[in-house]
């Protein structure tokens, strides 16, 4: 590649040029084979014996600007075949990180370099606006965006991607992954981001759910006089009440958590059975007597007392 040349040094090469056509000059001078290197170019030069090193750049149209370094006196005069010519470019640049910036100014450098001035390391995944092995140019500008592989467990599924962001919160807004406030995450949302981070989200849903549930009827037990012990009758059959429960259900990730009771009422009184059960008691003997004949014939007759105060007389 070929460059403009200075006003200076393209005036000295018009003056070297000009004294080949005098008497003696030029003809005899040997050729010197020689070797520039300017950043990614090398440039081959068959130069005079004797050339300054300043009017082989002229002739190579190369110039030089403020700050610039050449490997040798620009007044050397050319005299080995094979001389190698390496030109330092110099260059204003500045490396940004994280929304911070740094400017430098270096000579000979490659973009990699100027990373590693500004003290800025570079992970697996990083990107840098610049290919790292380009060489320096005046005004260049460096940008290094830090990407962490992180993972995510949401929604039943696992999320493989490539973050900028610091911490879990900022990842999930660069990512536009919502999240509800009754959401569990983990780690925390203020977690710092690194490579290998890996993030769950359980979603919780709460709701109310309404349950019916029977009330057991009781059986009353009343007392008759009119029947008799041991007798008993059913009166009124029981029919069961029934309650209504409110519950607050939690569910993580569609499956149930926790309930919590939040309210009781009943929407149905039960009514109780009745028995009725016989008090009076049943008639009985209480005492008999034997009374004999005083014919001697051997026959004779029972005096019954009954439990009622009843008497009967029963012949024997």
């Amino acid at each position: 590649m070929k460059r403009k040349v200075d006003g200076k040094w393209a005036a000295a090469a018009i003056c070297a040029a000009a004294l080949c056509f005098l008497p003696g000059c030029g003809s005899e001078s040997p050729i010197i084979q020689v070797k520039i290197f300017d950043c990614y170019t090398e440039t081959r030069l068959a130069a005079q014996e004797g050339m300054a090193v300043g009017e082989a750049l002229a002739e190579a149209e190369i110039s030089l600007q403020e700050g610039d370094e050449v490997s040798l006196p620009l007044e050397a005069r050319i005299t080995e075949d094979g001389t190698e010519i390496s030109i330092s470019r110099c260059a204003k640049v500045s490396v940004g990180e994280d929304g911070q910036k740094q400017e430098f100014t270096l000579k000979g450098k490659k973009v990699k370099e100027a990373i590693a001035a500004a003290k800025i390391e570079i992970g697996e995944h990083d990107e840098v606006s610049q290919k790292l092995e380009a060489y320096l140019t005046d005004g260049m500008d460096i940008q290094v965006r830090h990407r962490y592989a992180v993972e995510i467990d949401v929604d039943g599924r696992k999320v493989e991607c490539l973050t900028e962001a610091k911490t879990v919160k900022g990842m999930l807004e660069e990512q536009e992954i919502h999240l509800d406030e009754k959401d569990k995450i983990s780690p925390s949302l203020e977690t710092k981001i690194q490579n290998g981070t890996k993030v769950a989200i359980h979603r919780v849903f709460v709701e109310q759910v309404t349950e019916h549930e029977p009330i057991p009827f009781e059986t009353e037990i009343e007392y008759s006089s009119s029947m008799y012990q041991g007798e008993s009758t059913r009166r009124r059959q029981g029919q069961e009440g029934e309650k209504e429960l409110v519950y607050e259900v939690t569910y993580v990730d569609g499956e149930e958590e926790s309930r919590v009771l939040v309210k009781e009422s009943v929407s149905k009184e039960p009514v109780n059975a009745i028995v009725a059960k016989g008090t009076k008691e049943r008639r009985r003997i209480v005492s008999r007597e034997q009374v004999f004949d005083c014919d001697g014939s051997g026959h004779g007759y029972y005096i019954i007392t009954w439990s009622d105060g009843a008497v009967e007389y029963q012949d024997f």
